[in-house]
C-alpha cells in the first residue's frame, strides 16, 4: 500500500508543479497583453486626434473660403495645401469648422432639429467627423447660450437662439 501512496503523492506533486508553471505562464501572457493594450489605447488616442484634425481639414477645404482670408498677412505655411474630400486644393485646418457648419445650419433651420436631422443636413466633409462630434458641438452651443435644447418624447431637439449680432461667435 505504501507504493500506491508514494505514486499518488508523486503524481499529485507533478500535477501541482505543472499547474504552478501554467499559472506563471498565463500571468506572464496577461502582463504582456495588458502592456499591449495600454500601447493600443495610446495609439487610439493619437489616431483619434489625427482623425479630428484631418476631418477638420476636409471640412474647411469643402467650405467656401472668404477672399479676405487669402491676404498677404495670413499665417498660412508655405507647404502645399492638403487634398480635400472633393479632390480640390484645400486650406489649412481652422478650429471650429464643424462648429461653424453646425451653427450655420442651425441658424438657417425653420424649427428644432435632432442630431440626426443636423447630421444629414451637413455637407459630407463635415459628416466625416461623425454624429458624436455633431452632438457634442450642439451641446457646446447650448452651454454657450447660442442654442436651446428641448425634449420631444425621447428625442432631443436643438434650436438657434436669436442673439444680438456677433454674440454667437463669443
Amino acid at each position: 500500500m505504501s507504493i500506491e501512496a508514494d505514486a499518488r503523492v508523486d503524481l499529485t506533486n507533478a500535477y501541482t508543479e505543472q499547474v504552478r508553471a501554467d499559472l506563471e505562464r498565463v500571468d506572464g501572457e496577461i502582463a504582456q497583453l495588458e502592456a499591449r493594450l495600454r500601447s493600443l489605447h495610446a495609439d487610439r488616442m493619437l489616431l483619434g486626434k489625427l482623425w479630428e484634425n484631418l476631418s477638420s481639414v476636409a471640412a474647411d477645404s469643402a467650405a467656401p473660403v472668404p477672399s479676405a482670408a487669402t491676404g498677404h498677412g495670413s499665417q498660412e505655411s508655405s507647404a502645399p495645401a492638403p487634398e480635400s474630400v472633393g479632390g480640390t486644393r484645400g486650406r489649412p485646418a481652422k478650429r471650429g469648422s464643424v462648429r461653424a457648419a453646425v451653427l450655420r445650419r442651425l441658424r438657417a433651420s425653420h424649427g428644432p432639429m435632432s442630431v440626426n436631422d443636423m447630421f444629414e443636413a451637413l455637407p459630407s466633409a463635415v459628416r466625416a467627423s461623425g454624429k458624436v462630434v455633431v452632438r457634442n458641438t450642439l451641446e457646446a452651443l447650448v452651454a454657450r447660450g447660442i442654442a436651446e435644447r428641448s425634449r420631444q418624447g425621447q428625442s432631443v431637439r436643438y434650436t438657434f437662439v436669436d442673439l444680438p449680432a456677433g454674440d454667437e461667435e463669443a
